[in-house]
């Protein structure tokens, strides 16, 4: 027995420092805390949203954010109430890129996915604010893969997926001290995340924020995205409770939450668009308060962060050129006003887990002046201008192809091709209906048109070459005139996202499509062609 309750001791993880919040009470009371990035049985989760809720209670959260898997089309819940808690509702998307979780975003009018850029564009049109899902996850399906998009944010840490490179000795160890102090367990899988280096690259450019995901299951679940998801998923472990005692969010809100669910959840989405969040892992220290902010004076701005720091934490405020200074107590820096950068603050614990040690607490960056990459997701290459409508130039000559049941029509005038289509209805069966041109033996760099549509979709222009292998992107297309440039070098081959752009000399067909990448089964619509040209 002796021998047994030794063993014990040595795996079993710290309780978590207690932290005085004494002399906080105003900023105490406008931070909240909540968990972002939670399933429930709406897609992969193990427990409905009043079994979640009640878990989140217990663990004395404020609010909780579900993310079930989706393609945006659903009307996300109205903000409730449950068991004190706000719930909220938003959805993870799966893209070619990995998985994109929208927050805050109206429905949209036909289902998102196929290409990062093509998902980030939606989210941002629909209102939504964009975050990348497990962006280094070990498991190649779930990493987000563009880095080029313009995302709004990323998940800074994953706890669904930092367990996945550790070893099964590691894992035994986590899974015996689960059953006794399950949130310390869980936390002892930790590592600092090479995210957030990525992060630190994208804040040279533009401002990204930062979530910490407790991407929490809630036990088996069903295998919608992940078969081998959880750590002992064949007997409910990590439950929903374990997950909200590990890490959560601290959003600092404008005024203190009321009682109207509507009205709060404004406050919560709109301090998270601003960056007024940061994540603290509980299970090591707990409760955290974080004042950061910037004092402008003449040519210099003051940066000033204060945090409720447990016995030996530190406060390190990082910078474009990395640490910058670090200290136990208030600290503070001086930067030229002129000089644009992003600024952020970590807390960090002794003893903190992994190698290198997970921080305590995250923020999110203070900008300072305007950053080389400015702004927000914005369609470059789609222009809505009928000023500059080519008028003079006919649409190509064009043949239907589809498959064996769906409907489709084509008539062609002078100056415009209008297409009907409807997808056949029943189950996902790789419906489509698609324009084709032949282009053999012409050389060109890019696919000019000028299309309208009956309804807001989204129309594949793609490719194909003689033995049958074809590129592609995609663009929004609504009853607007919607110029767009199709650039060769920017298609990439279906199947081989990594691969090369197409052989210009090898093409032989244009194709204009509409599938299930971003339609449904009896989906049926219109579009026009006003114009098509080949950039030579």
């Amino acid at each position: 027995m002796t021998a047994v309750s030794v063993f014990l001791f040595a795996i079993l993880p710290a309780s978590p420092a207690s932290v005085d919040t004494s002399g906080w009470h105003d900023l105490a009371a406008r931070t909240v805390q909540g968990a972002y990035h939670v399933h429930s049985t709406r897609s992969d989760g193990h427990g409905d949203k009043r079994t979640i809720a009640a878990a989140a209670a217990r663990a004395g959260l404020t609010f909780v954010i579900l993310t079930d898997h989706g393609d945006g089309t659903r009307p996300a819940d109205s903000p409730e109430y449950m068991d004190g808690v706000l719930m909220l509702d938003a959805v993870e998307i799966s893209a070619d890129a990995g998985h994109y979780v929208a927050l805050d975003m109206r429905p949209a009018p036909y289902p998102l996915g196929g290409a990062g850029a093509a998902v980030v564009e939606d989210v941002a049109r629909l209102g939504g604010l964009g975050i990348a899902a497990h962006p280094d996850s070990p498991k190649p399906a779930l990493r987000w893969t563009d880095a080029t998009s313009p995302i709004d944010g990323l998940e800074w840490i994953n706890a669904d997926s930092e367990w996945r490179d550790e070893t099964g000795v590691t894992l035994a160890r986590a899974g015996l001290a689960y059953f006794l102090r399950p949130a310390g367990a869980l936390a002892s899988l930790l590592d600092r995340p090479a995210t957030l280096d990525r992060w630190d690259a994208l804040l040279r450019n533009r401002r990204v924020i930062a979530l910490g995901a407790s991407d929490a299951h809630g036990g088996p679940g069903s295998r919608i995205e992940d078969a081998n998801r959880t750590l002992f998923s064949t007997i409910g472990i990590p439950s929903y409770e374990a997950s909200f005692r590990e890490l959560s969010l601290r959003v600092i809100l404008e005024r203190p939450l009321s009682t109207d669910a509507g009205l709060d959840a404004r406050l919560v989405f709109e301090a998270i668009r601003k960056g007024s969040v940061f994540t603290t892992i509980d299970s090591l220290a707990t409760p955290a308060l974080l004042d950061f902010h910037a004092s402008p004076s003449g040519a210099t701005v003051t940066l000033v962060a204060r945090a409720t720091l447990p016995r030996g934490g530190e406060l390190v405020l990082i910078g474009p050129a990395g640490e910058l200074t670090r200290g136990s107590g208030e600290i503070r820096r001086e930067v030229p006003a002129e000089a644009a950068g992003a600024y952020r603050v970590e807390g960090r614990v002794a003893g903190a887990p992994g190698q290198p040690p997970v921080p305590w607490l995250v923020s999110n960056p203070i900008v300072i002046g305007t950053l080389a990459g400015g702004a927000s997701p914005s369609e470059t290459s789609n222009r809505t201008d009928r000023d500059t409508l080519p008028a003079e130039i006919a649409p190509f000559p064009w043949r239907i192809e589809k498959d064996p049941v769906s409907q489709a029509s084509l008539r062609a005038g002078a100056h415009s091709a209008e297409f009907d289509y409807r997808l056949a209805e029943g189950d996902r069966a790789s419906q489509y209906a698609a324009l084709a041109s032949d282009v053999s033996g012409q050389r060109f760099r890019a696919v000019e048109l000028a299309l309208t549509a009956r309804r807001p979709s989204r129309i594949a222009v793609q490719v194909r070459t003689a033995d049958g292998h074809r590129w592609g992107t995609s663009f929004f297309v609504d009853e607007r005139v919607h110029l767009i440039h199709a650039a060769l070098a920017e298609m990439r081959e279906f199947g081989d996202p990594d691969g090369r752009s197409p052989d210009p000399a090898a093409v032989t067909s244009i194709l204009l499509v509409v599938d299930l990448t971003n339609a449904a089964p009896g989906q049926s619509g219109r579009f026009t062609i006003e114009s098509s040209a080949l950039v030579k």
